[in-house]
Formats: structure tokens, sequence, C-alpha cells
């Protein structure tokens, strides 16, 4: 019995190594894939650049990526998933709602203005942000089994974020520093000023004071959700 136990935890420890750097790989394609899109912008950027960027041959990128196409749907996954886990690990820390806000705005702002190359490449590439737009509506475009795939991994991260910040939302009204307004609407409210500001950074002309912004941000969100009492005091 024993040496097949063995046997057995050298063949999952394998497996665990082959995961592990199965997912190393994943990462290095998808950090050069970032670089050579913001770089070159999303049409002049090839498979042949993304492998060259990497250190892999063409044929090893495809064992990970089959196209172009999947690549931009990996990215912005890969965006959604690393922002959720950020915003899950302020979401734990033991401070006020008033200080998690700005620690949230924060970070997303922050975030955004670090991806900001990568960002304005795939907005003004109207055929990937239409297909994104609709997919992540109805999933009505989602023909392909990757598609598909990709569709339910969106909605997935959409909703994580979504639960992030109506999980911060809940404990502010619940403390008595927020108002009691129903939690989408404010979750939409949220949203609005911190995409409506994100689309105004990524096409100024002069480069954003991000920690200006952010404080004012926060005041200006503070006005609409704070008690009358926490805002008198």
């Amino acid at each position: 019995m024993k040496p097949q136990k063995s046997r057995k935890s050298l063949s999952e420890k394998r497996s665990l190594r082959e995961l592990d750097r199965r997912r190393r790989n994943r990462e290095a394609i998808l950090h050069a894939a970032e670089i050579v899109i913001g770089r070159k912008g999303l049409t002049a950027s090839s498979m042949d650049d993304v492998a060259a960027e990497a250190g892999f041959s063409k044929a090893t990128l495809y064992k990970y990526i089959q196209g172009k196409s999947e690549l931009v749907m990996e990215l912005l996954i890969h965006y959604l998933e690393d922002l959720n886990d950020r915003l899950a690990a302020i979401l734990i820390k033991p401070v006020k709602p008033e200080a998690k806000l700005l620690l949230l705005l924060r970070e997303i702002l922050r975030y955004q203005a670090e991806k900001a190359n990568i960002s304005r490449a795939f907005i003004m590439n109207p055929s990937h942000m239409q297909i994104f737009r609709a997919m992540a509506e109805t999933g009505a475009m989602a023909a392909s089994e990757t598609e598909k795939d990709f569709f339910h991994r969106l909605q997935t991260a959409r909703r994580a974020m979504t639960g992030h910040l109506e999980r911060f939302l809940r404990e502010g009204i619940a403390s008595g520093d927020f108002r009691p307004f129903p939690l989408e609407i404010m979750v939409r409210f949220l949203t609005a000023v911190i995409l409506g500001y994100q689309h105004d950074q990524l096409f100024r002309e002069s480069k954003p004071d991000i920690d200006k912004d952010i404080k004012n941000i926060h005041e200006f969100i503070l006005r609409g959700f704070k008690t009358e009492s926490q805002a008198d005091s």
C-alpha cells in the first residue's frame, strides 16, 4: 500500500507542477500581449509579435491561445479577475465605510491608469467593443464554444464586482454611515461615476492628477451617500 500512495503522491505533485507551469506561461503571454498592444495598437499587433515578446515559439503560444480574438477576450477577463481580487482584499479591511470607499476608488482608478494604453487600444477598436457590449448584455453573439465560455466568465466576473460593491454599500447602510437607498441604484450610481471618469481620463490631452481626482470623486460620492448626521460631522 505504501508504494501505491507514494506513486500517487508523486503523480499529484507532477500534476500540480504542470498546472503551475501552464499558469505562469499563460500569465507571461498575457503580459506580453499587453506590452505589444500598448506599443503597437490592437489592429497592428499580431500573434507573432506576442510570441516574440513572451519568448515563446508561435507553436507554443497557440497551445495556450488559439488566436487574436481569444487573446483579447482573455486579457479582458484577466483584468476583471485581477481587479476583483484586489477589491476583495480591501473589503476585509477593518476600516470605516468612508475610508473604505477611498481605498476602493484608489485601487480601481489607479489600476485603470496603469492599463490606460491597453484600454485605449480596446476602445478605439469598434469591432471588439461591439462584441463585448453585445455579449455582456445578451450573449447573442456568442456563436462559438470559445465565445460562450468567454461570455460565461465575463458575466461571472461582472457579477463578482457588483457583489463587492453591494457588500461595501450594505455595510455602510448597516453602520448608519450611508443613506438607505436601494442597493441597485447605489451600485449604478457608483459604477457610472467611476466609468465616466475612466473614459474621460483615457482621452485627456494633459496627464490627469490621479490623486487629486480620486479625492474629488470621493467627496462627490459621499455627498450623495452619507447620512445627514454623518455629513454634518
